[in-house]
């Protein structure tokens, strides 16, 4: 923390540290040289202020007590109307401009905590005090000796300039810079909790206004009382202030920590892209080296191939010649007879061979012609040019894909939820992976089998229409054009023990509330209205309360598909099952069939309660409470709705997300068919 220690001006530690409006610390001396004045000093001469620096400049050794940060002048906020600045400071970090009054930089808040971390890093690290002397010449020499009357570290030829051993300045008592040091921390000691105005009394109270501590008669006594101010017990302020920067120190301690881990782990990482590297090089090289040898037999394929042409030509003109050389001696030993027949001197004899030898030199000539054409069979040329810009363009091309399949992505809990009988899955790739999609499956509630329900670039899927009171495993993998990664270890979500729902009212004759739970009918007719939850596995009880009801028209409880007709009784077609209900009497009723009639009806007010089980294939109706009737659902499969209908005079209210009532697991009597 060295940096942390040093002046932003003079590049030194701290020498007397004063803070300015920016938050930046500066030394006294520092301050004072950067100080420009706006109107020239009310009686005050230079003399006089060259006077007072030296003075500052002998006791700034004895900054105040590192409780905390004190200001020495007279708070601002006490003067009305304020008076114009005198100084303006201009910090040399960010070019901020710090106003101050007459006082000029000696007026600014000592910044004690900085002075005293300055000297206790000072004497662990046994650097050398600096002489107070040397100031305006450079680099300060080190101090030798420290005189405990003029509280001044002096180097050794400052001490022989400026505090000679003689005159008065002889009994002066001259320590060395550790001792001198151990009487600044003793003194400063001693003045530590005492008030700047009242010395005889100590600081226990911290006016927030002004921001300086101050002790009981700056409240009571002082020309400028605290007593309307904010004010607080300085102990307790301290400890709460103390508590408040220790939490934010441990906060910002760990993003240090988490940084450092993952620097370490960027280190990590730079060895293990070496690795990588070289083992991507292998793989390009291997690739290379069978391209090149693949090219490289079917270069010995394609030379094989033209040198068999080569033979096929040859010997194509090799029988050519001999062809030609048996015709060409035939037709010379003709045409040698013929000349030694010519000179026959008796003419009956060449007479009677004549036609002989015309026939023998006319079929020659015939031969030659029909059969000794003066071309080669075959071109010596050979019409080839190998067809290599495919090849070229394809090696031009050559570039990387994917050299693995991606990592297997992992699930996030956290994410994950059920809702009724639907599940909603999160996760996230595996880093450093190129992933095309993914692939999700889940199990069957029941530890069976795993089936496939998305397939996508989406990292997160609901499904809808699962068993209710079951848990499902379910797993997710991620896939490119290479391959795909292994599945994740599957994750368990349990659906909801008990099914809430709402109605839907798809019909324009329906009046449904916003929450979907109170539902009414504007017209004569029946209209079906059915639950927004389908169910196909377990049990599930529900309920409906009889808001308005005339005792006249019938109102039909019971289940059915989507596909079911809206317009007409519920129970009337093949895809529901009904108890409908009058003010004195129900039936049950399915594919148009009334059967099990009971007496007692409904009123304003009755509730009307639907038991479904799946393991027994039975749905029951109970009327307040009391069994009305049971209907089987033998053969059915599939998912299937709470449904009901209704006409104009009759208003319903829905109650769902109800645990099965113990007089409902009764075994029920024979079940109608």
């Amino acid at each position: 923390m060295e940096d942390e220690l040093r002046c932003g001006q003079c590049g030194g530690f701290y020498h007397v540290p004063v803070l300015l409006e920016c938050r930046h610390a500066l030394c006294l001396a520092c301050a004072r040289d950067l100080q420009k004045a706006t109107t020239p000093p009310r009686g005050e001469d230079e003399g006089g202020e060259g006077g007072e620096s030296s003075e500052v400049d002998k006791l700034s050794v004895l900054s105040d007590a590192d409780s905390g940060v004190s200001c020495s002048s007279r708070p601002t906020s006490l003067v009305d109307p304020p008076p114009p600045p005198a100084y303006t400071i201009t910090c040399p970090g960010c070019g901020a401009v710090t106003a101050t009054d007459e006082g000029g930089a000696n007026g600014l808040p000592r910044y004690r905590v900085l002075a005293a971390v300055v000297d206790k890093h000072l004497e662990r690290y046994q650097v050398a005090e600096p002489c107070q002397l040397c100031e305006g010449t450079g680099a300060p020499r080190p101090a030798q000796v420290f005189c405990d009357q003029c509280l001044v570290f002096y180097c050794a030829a400052c001490r022989d300039a400026c505090h000679p051993a003689r005159g008065p300045l002889a009994a002066h008592w001259l320590v060395s810079v550790a001792e001198g040091r151990a009487l600044v921390r003793a003194r400063r000691r001693e003045r530590e909790g005492r008030c700047g105005r009242h010395p005889q009394e100590h600081v226990s109270m911290f006016c927030r206004t002004c921001r300086i501590p101050v002790c009981v008669l700056c409240l009571t006594h002082d020309q400028h009382p605290h007593h309307h101010h904010d004010v607080h017990a300085l102990n307790a302020l301290t400890k709460t202030h103390k508590t408040e920067l220790s939490q934010a120190l441990q906060q910002l301690s760990e993003k240090a920590r988490a940084a450092t881990e993952f620097i370490h782990t960027l280190k990590t990482l730079s060895e293990e892209v070496h690795g990588n590297c070289r083992e991507v090089e292998g793989v390009v090289v291997a690739q290379i080296d069978a391209l090149v040898e693949a090219l490289q037999n079917r270069r010995t394929e394609l030379i094989n191939w033209v040198r068999r042409q080569r033979d096929a030509k040859v010997q194509a003109l090799r029988e050519q010649v001999t062809d030609y050389t048996h015709t060409l001696q035939a037709t010379t030993a003709t045409i040698h007879f013929c000349i030694e027949a010519l000179k026959e001197s008796d003419p009956a004899s060449f007479m009677e061979a004549r036609e002989v030898l015309e026939e023998r030199v006319c079929g020659a000539r015939r031969e030659w012609e029909e059969t000794m054409i003066p071309e080669p069979r075959v071109p010596p040329s050979f019409s080839l040019t190998l067809d290599d810009h495919t090849l070229l363009t394809a090696i031009q091309q050559l570039t990387f894909i994917q050299l693995k399949p991606p990592g297997t992505p992992s699930m996030i809990p956290e994410e994950c939820s059920s809702e009724n009988n639907s599940v909603t899955v999160a996760w996230v790739p595996h880093p450093h992976s190129c992933v095309t999609g993914y692939t999700l499956q889940i199990d069957d509630g029941s530890n069976g089998p795993f089936r496939e329900v998305y397939s996508g670039e989406e990292t997160v899927c609901t499904i809808d229409g699962l068993h209710f009171n079951s848990i499902y495993r379910a797993r997710v993998r991620a896939f490119n054009s290479t391959g795909s990664s292994p599945f994740c270890e599957p994750l368990c979500l349990q659906t909801a023990e008990v099914a809430w729902f709402t109605l839907e009212t798809q019909h324009p004759d329906l009046i449904a509330s916003e929450d979907g739970r109170t539902i009414q009918c504007d017209s004569y007719e029946h209209r079906v209205a059915l639950g927004s939850v389908g169910f196909s596995k377990g049990r599930h009880y529900w309920e409906f309360k009889v808001e308005r009801y005339d005792g006249n028209a019938d109102i039909a409880f019971g289940l059915a598909r989507p596909d079911v007709s809206k317009e007409t009784i519920l129970g009337k077609c093949g895809g529901s099952w009904s108890m409908y209900i009058d003010g004195e009497r129900s039936w049950l009723m399915h594919r148009g069939d009334h059967f099990s009639r009971t007496a007692g009806g409904v009123t304003t007010g009755d509730t009307v309660a639907l038991y479904l089980n799946f393991a027994t294939s039975t749905l029951t109706f109970y009327v307040s409470g009391k069994l009305q009737g049971y209907i089987s659902l033998g053969g059915v499969s599939g998912v299937v709705y709470p449904a009901v209908s209704l006409n104009r005079c009759v208003v319903l209210s829905l109650r769902t997300g109800l645990h099965t009532p113990k007089h409902c697991l009764a075994p029920l009597p024979e079940v109608h068919p």
